[in-house]
This record gives C-alpha cells, sequence and structure tokens, in this order.
C-alpha cells in the first residue's frame, strides 16, 4: 500500500493539534505531581519565618535590581516606538509597558501582556493595527532574549533539574540548539532580507534593521538575566547563578505551557525539585515568596492605580 506524500502531510496537520494537547497534558501533569509532593511535605511556618530572616541588604540589593528589571523591560516598549513610530509621548509609552508587565507577571499574558496593553494604547488614541504592532515587536523581543538566554544556558549544561527527571543532556543541549538557530535565523534575516514587510491579516508586519535586532537581543537579554539576578541574591549566592537563571528560565516555559498567570506553584515546585538535596525546601519556598513580593506584587499594586488613573483622564478628556 502506498499513501501519497500529500496524504502523509494531511494526517500529518490532522494529529498536530492531538500531540500538543497531549504534550501539554503532560507538562500539566508533571507540574501538578509536583505541586502536591511539595505542599504535602512542607512546613510553610517554617517559609515564613526563613522569609522574615532575610537580611536588609538582601532585600535592599534585590529591590533595586527589581528597578532595574522593570526599566530594562520598559526600554523594550521604547524601542518598539521607535520602530513602529507612534505618536504617544515617550514617558506614557514607559508608563504602558510597567503597568502592562506587572499585571502580566501576576494574571498572565493574554490580560497584561495584550489586553491592557492594546487598551491604554486605544485610550491614548493610537489605532488598533498600530497598537497591536506594537504588542508584537514587544513580545518578539522578549522571547527574542530568552531564547538566546536559554539556549546558550542549555548548550552549556546548565540545568540541573533535567538530569533528576530523567531527561539527557544531549536532548537539553539539542534544544538550546534549536533556540539558538531560531534567534540567530532572526538576526541574519533582518540583515539579509530583501523584503522588508509583509502583510497577515490586515496588519503589517515589519522586519527590523540588524542594528535594531541586535538591540532587541540585549535589552531582552538584560531583562531576563535580571530576573535570574533577583532570585539568586535572594537564595543567598548558594546557587550558582547560571543554574538559577536556566531553573527559572525552564520556569517560565512550563508555566506558559500549563496555562498558569505568573506561574504560581510552578516555579515553586520546579525549583524545589531541582534543588532538593542542596538547600532545604523552605529557604527555597522562603526566596521565591520574596521574589513574588518584590517583583510582582509590589508593582502590582503600583500598576493598578495607574491603569485606572489612565483609564479615568483619558475618559474624562473625551467626555
Amino acid at each position: 500500500m502506498i499513501i501519497s506524500r500529500a496524504a502523509i502531510q494531511q494526517y500529518t496537520l490532522a494529529a498536530w493539534p492531538w500531540l500538543l494537547r497531549l504534550f501539554t497534558l503532560a507538562i500539566i501533569t508533571v507540574v501538578g505531581v509536583l505541586v502536591f509532593k511539595m505542599g504535602s511535605r512542607i512546613n510553610w511556618r517554617d517559609v515564613i519565618h526563613a522569609s522574615a530572616q532575610i537580611d536588609k541588604t538582601t532585600l535592599a540589593v534585590s529591590g533595586g535590581l527589581v528597578c532595574a528589571g522593570y526599566a530594562t523591560y520598559a526600554s523594550i516598549e521604547y524601542l518598539s516606538r521607535q520602530v513602529v513610530n507612534h505618536s504617544v509621548a515617550i514617558w506614557k509609552t514607559l508608563v504602558v509597558a510597567v503597568v502592562s508587565y506587572a499585571i502580566n507577571l501576576n494574571l498572565g499574558v493574554l490580560l497584561g501582556g495584550i489586553g491592557v496593553r492594546l487598551r491604554l494604547y486605544r485610550k491614548l488614541g493610537l489605532d488598533n493595527t498600530t497598537a497591536a504592532e506594537i504588542v508584537l515587536f514587544s513580545s518578539l523581543t522578549n522571547w527574542l532574549g530568552y531564547f538566546w538566554l536559554a539556549g546558550t544556558v542549555f548548550v552549556i549544561g546548565a540545568v540541573p533539574a533535567p538530569d533528576k527527571w530523567g531527561v539527557s543532556r544531549a536532548t537539553v543541549q539539542l534544544v538550546g540548539f534549536g533556540l539558538l538557530a531560531v534567534a540567530t535565523a532572526y538576526v541574519v534575516a533582518c540583515a539579509a532580507s530583501r523584503k522588508r514587510s509583509w502583510t497577515w491579516r490586515k496588519h503589517r508586519i515589519m522586519l527590523a534593521s540588524v542594528w535594531m535586532a541586535l538591540a532587541q537581543s540585549a535589552v531582552a537579554i538584560v531583562s531576563w538575566s535580571i530576573m535570574g539576578a533577583i532570585v539568586y541574591i535572594l537564595l543567598e549566592r548558594q546557587i550558582p547563578y547560571g543554574e538559577v537563571l536556566s531553573i527559572l528560565l525552564f520556569c517560565s516555559i512550563a508555566a506558559i505551557i500549563a496555562h498558569i498567570p505568573g506561574g504560581l506553584g510552578v516555579t515553586e515546585a520546579i525549583f524545589v525539585a531541582a534543588l532538593a538535596g542542596r538547600m532545604p525546601d523552605h529557604q527555597v519556598l522562603a526566596a521565591l515568596l520574596m521574589y513574588r513580593v518584590l517583583y510582582q506584587l509590589i508593582p502590582l499594586c503600583a500598576a493598578a492605580p495607574a491603569y485606572f488613573a489612565i483609564e479615568y483622564l483619558t475618559s474624562h478628556r473625551t467626555a
């Protein structure tokens, strides 16, 4: 029996959604088991006590890194302003970036990274197409940095968790090479492609210059690196920075696949499993709890009033 190439392609396309669902279910199952195991054996009083014992210098350094992290992420929005060339003032652009980022980290990318950002830009006078271009550019920039950074740490073998979960180092390195290949392809395309724009569903997709692509890469790499540095500092520097960063990068993908806003529970479970036997579980959780407070909850407390202020002021102005 001979099966045509067209039939094979048709069967492959039909099977792909099911394979993706199975992969997602597998990730959710693994994460669920890790969360259950972690929650059943942790003494949460010890976690709270360890959080209170984090010294003021560590908190001050971490707080400074939080400010640097948000400023770096906001600069991604500044780069998008240079490419899209919209009329919103620079300071308003940076405010939108910080507000949407804080909501994104706590409530998920659909609400913060996309929904809030689109709404605020529309309230500030931009049309839907321009706002969508900004969101697309910012998202691309953020994940471009992720690909460069995760690809590098996976290739050099700085990931302790997969070895304990039965995943070979060769597999991790292969994934790393794939991520680096995609990031490299983007930069090469920006440098060498003759066609600079495409239209997809009435939305224009523009290819940045090679210098902008390099700037995107640099800013996003710094942004992700700062996140890793905050956790590294809060862990009292007891775990090498490269390992902390690699685990955090792994957690980000797991949280997205599991559709859990902010990676709540996912990040904690993976860190505890990865660092088992090297640090007490309650100390790891204390560091991550403080990370959430400093990098997510406190900025959200500032972002929420800022969001409603923009809503009120723009509505009042147009009334």
